[in-house]
């Protein structure tokens, strides 16, 4: 044990800085676990102390009972060894990493990035040294340089580790670590290369190896900069969207005002829309984007005549098929707008009035051939007619309009719609007591 100790010394210190390091992140995130067991597990979870159990309870006894009996030449022996140390090394460390990543309650492959970090420093400080003192000085100026290089994205990274694209990063790391290994090997493959002190085949080793690393600081330093420049671009588009959404708002807002309907109506049909988008199961992105399309349902009636949109009582044949007329309206006034959610907009404003019998309007459109965004709207903006008062009628109660909704199933609405219209009822009221006609808007 002694002597176990004092040849692996530095790397033991290095994974009592490993065990510091997890430690510290995880009980930031665990109650009631003790310290010194969570210290204790990081310790024989680092991947200097895997390393060293795999050397003398698997790379040894493979090297000395297995292969020295069946391989006598020694080029074929160190070729063998050299191979099976590297698919030893690759597959080492995956168990670690992940109970790693259970304990931090952190994603395994963030956990996993960060662990094969620790694997190259290393690995790396064992190729450039020459003795455990050395492979200490190493390892510590190892970290100052990589320090030096990454200090000013330490806090982007721990701060916004979502926004991260670890993937590239760990594969990146994964093919290094091969390499390296494969460098590492070449002393056991061939053995003369060390024996003189200093030449030129280790100098040409370290020097790749040295070369690899400060690569893959560069391109970690790089992905870590596309990624602060694409959340930038995220955000832009988002206070972008958001300024878009209030002039919608404001626009759809005119529009119902013009049909006598208020811009609650416009509020309560765009929340609606989302639990009902979300329930159909539709991604946020997408959810994100009908919310607001939705609230431009009804903006072709800016076209249609005011005595007809204000008219009280019931309309006659001839005017009703002017109201039809609103779809259309909406179809051409957004149809020369770009963008997703514009495009989405046409869409349902066209048609929302479409029924899933076919018997609906401007098409006659039937089942699926109508947009699932326009079924999703169909039923939100029917449910709040219903539920409000018009000069023309008076509002139906939440139970007679949900009772009409259902009553509805495979003739006005889509049934897979009323379903999840029903699942999420008291959500969907939830937003229709929150935004009453009385409700005064503060945004």
């Amino acid at each position: 044990m002694l002597e176990i100790i004092s040849y692996y010394w530095p790397r033991l210190i290095v994974a009592l800085f490993f065990a510091c390091v997890c430690t510290r992140f995880s009980l930031k995130k665990r109650e009631g676990i003790s310290r010194i067991l969570c210290f204790a597990a990081f310790f024989f979870l680092s991947c200097t102390v895997i390393s060293i159990a795999s050397e003398i309870l698997l790379v040894v006894p493979i090297r000395n009972i297995l292969l020295r009996p069946i391989i006598s030449d020694q080029i074929t022996f160190n070729a063998v060894y050299g191979l099976v140390r590297i698919v030893i090394d690759l597959f080492i460390y995956v168990i670690p990493s992940f109970l790693c990543a259970k304990l931090v309650h952190e994603e395994p492959l963030i956990v996993g990035t960060v662990y094969m970090e620790f694997i190259l420093q290393d690995r790396f400080a064992q190729i450039i040294s020459f003795s455990p003192l050395s492979y200490m000085i190493v390892y510590i100026a190892e970290q100052i340089v990589l320090g030096l290089i990454h200090h000013k994205e330490m806090d982007y990274i721990f701060g916004h580790k979502d926004s991260v694209s670890w993937k590239p990063v760990f594969y990146y790391n994964l093919s290094l670590f091969i390499t390296m290994d494969a460098c590492y090997i070449a002393y056991l493959f061939v053995p003369d290369i060390g024996a003189g002190g200093i030449s030129i085949p280790i100098i040409w080793i370290d020097a790749l190896v040295i070369m690899s690393v400060l690569a893959a600081a560069g391109f970690s330093k790089l992905n870590i900069t596309l990624s602060q420049e694409q959340e930038d671009k995220i955000e832009y588009m988002r206070k972008f969207q958001d300024n878009q959404t209030d002039i919608i708002r404001d626009f759809a807002t005119i529009s119902e005002a013009k049909s006598g309907e208020t811009g609650q109506h416009v509020r309560r049909v765009s929340e609606y829309t989302a639990i009902l988008a979300r329930g159909a199961g539709l991604n946020e992105l997408e959810v994100s984007y009908i919310k607001v399309a939705a609230m431009m349902h009804d903006i072709g009636k800016l076209m249609i005549p005011n005595e007809i949109i204000e008219k009280p009582g019931k309309l006659t044949p001839e005017e009703y098929e002017t109201i039809k007329m609103h779809s259309g309206y909406g179809d051409y006034l957004l149809s020369h707008s770009r963008g997703e959610i514009m495009s989405m907009a046409k869409t349902i404003a066209y048609e929302h009035h479409e029924r899933w019998d076919g018997t609906g309007y401007p098409r006659g459109l039937k089942g699926e051939e109508i947009s699932l965004y326009a079924r999703i709207v169909s039923v939100a903006d029917v449910y709040d007619a219903l539920t409000s008062a018009r000069s023309y009628k008076e509002p139906w109660s939440p139970e007679e309009a949900k009772a009409e909704i259902v009553n509805q199933r495979g003739g006005q609405f889509a049934p897979e719609i009323v379903d999840v219209f029903v699942a999420h009822y008291d959500e969907i009221e939830a937003i229709r007591n929150k935004y009453t006609d009385s409700y005064v808007d503060e945004d």
